[in-house]
């Protein structure tokens, strides 16, 4: 267990929430269920994604890092789950994932590169960028805890999505490349096309280790432009002059 998990444990226990105004305590509780949820369900994406990669003849280093990678959302959900319950003051757990079907999804490594390209390249890169900003804005010990184990892994897993489609474009299949292109442009177009829904409770929340609205669609905006724009240029031009 790494440093940052450990102490994500000894300080839960001593996290005190009874300080906290009781329609913070009951927020809290609703966005961590709700982020517990989200990477209890990103176990099964990673698996699936296992599935994809021994369907298009990935190299066992990626595969290697897929398994890995399901196994920190596990840990994510636990600790997710376990700050759902200390806030909400009650015990929450997962239920039943309903699994049924098209799961796996299209097999061609078209697809499954620009799958890569919309919920690894752009949505584990945002992802860890945000974990790093909440990290840094929480006031709890436990909650920067939180947020630096999960940051670190979420960058690691978004490493891994741009090795593997590095690996896709590599391959010399056109259809990749158009593929990926677009998969990018698609995932910008959505993120710029997200509604601003913003809470009274914002304020508050962002000194709990919980980004405002507002202050997660500027990250974004920053984060395309300067991190990720640059990125899929160096990728599509590297990967034509290669």
């Amino acid at each position: 267990m790494s440093h940052e998990r450990a102490r994500f444990w000894a300080k839960l226990a001593e996290l005190d929430t009874t300080r906290l105004p009781e329609s913070i305590r009951n927020a809290l509780g609703r966005v961590w269920a709700e982020t517990a949820q989200m990477e209890h369900a990103s176990i099964a994406s990673f698996n699936r994604f296992s599935l994809q990669l021994l369907a298009v003849g990935a190299p066992p280093e990626l595969l290697e890092g897929s398994q890995r990678a399901g196994l920190d959302e596990i840990e994510h959900a636990r600790m997710a789950f376990a700050l759902a319950s200390k806030y909400g003051a009650e015990s929450l757990g997962p239920g039943a994932l309903d699994l049924r079907g098209d799961t796996l999804g299209s097999l061609d490594l078209p697809s499954v590169a620009a799958g890569t390209v919309e919920e690894g390249c752009v949505g584990e890169t945002l992802a860890a960028l945000e974990a790093e900003a909440a990290r840094d804005g929480a006031s709890e010990l436990v909650l920067r805890a939180a947020w630096s184990v999960i940051a670190e892994d979420e960058a690691r897993h978004a490493e891994l999505a741009w090795s593997f489609v590095r690996w896709a474009l590599d391959q010399g299949q056109p259809a990749v490349r158009v593929a990926v292109g677009e998969a990018f442009e698609r995932a910008f177009q959505r993120l710029a096309a997200t509604p601003l829904l913003e809470s009274p409770l914002d304020a508050e929340l962002e000194t709990q280790g919980r980004l405002s609205a507002r202050t997660r669609r500027a990250l974004y905006e920053r984060a395309i432009e300067s991190v990720l724009r640059p990125a899929v240029d160096e990728l599509l031009n590297g990967a034509t002059s290669a």
